[in-house]
């Protein structure tokens, strides 16, 4: 059996990306970044690049996914094709769908969705270039492009992985 070992720190005492090991990823937050939706967020976390975007509240489309005493959120976390080292094919993969269910999760604890009812929350997070903690920037990128859109909300989500 071959063991295979992981040099997470380096002689030096740094990690691979050059930060000491009690040292947080650089960050960047700007909101107000695209045009053409509601509300929207640009954050670099380290190397990780993420663009959020809201559009809503509006009318349901199709309709019969309404609720009649409260808002529906829909989510699309996507990575875009050229984010990572290895091009990834085109359309949704099953780790997307998995975070696009997560961030509507996410959202919906902080969202007073029983202001809008019969009304829909389209959330687009686009993952421009991938460099580890792309699910926790995508969250916090969506909540700062949900204020930026003026959404009523309970607070501000600022996620974060440990370990």
């Amino acid at each position: 059996m071959k063991v295979v070992s992981l040099r997470l720190i380096d002689e030096n005492g740094l990690r691979v990306d050059g930060r000491k090991p009690d040292e947080l990823r650089k960050l960047r937050i700007e909101v107000g970044v695209l045009e053409k939706t509601d509300g929207s967020a640009y954050v670099e976390l380290g190397g990780t690049k993420i663009y959020a975007g809201v559009i809503g509240p509006r009318e349901v489309h199709p309709k019969h996914l309404e609720l009649p005493d409260r808002a529906v959120i829909n989510c699309r976390y996507h990575m875009a094709s050229f984010s990572v080292d290895e091009r990834k094919p085109l359309g949704m993969t099953r780790r997307e769908i998995e975070l696009s269910k997560v961030l509507r999760e996410a959202v919906e604890t902080v969202v007073f969705l029983e202001e809008f009812p019969r009304m829909m929350i389209d959330i687009f997070v686009e993952v421009i270039q991938a460099d580890g903690g792309t699910r926790t920037a995508g969250i916090t990128a969506a909540s700062l492009a949900l204020a930026d859109a003026g959404v009523p909300m309970a607070d501000l989500i600022a996620a974060v992985a440990v370990g």
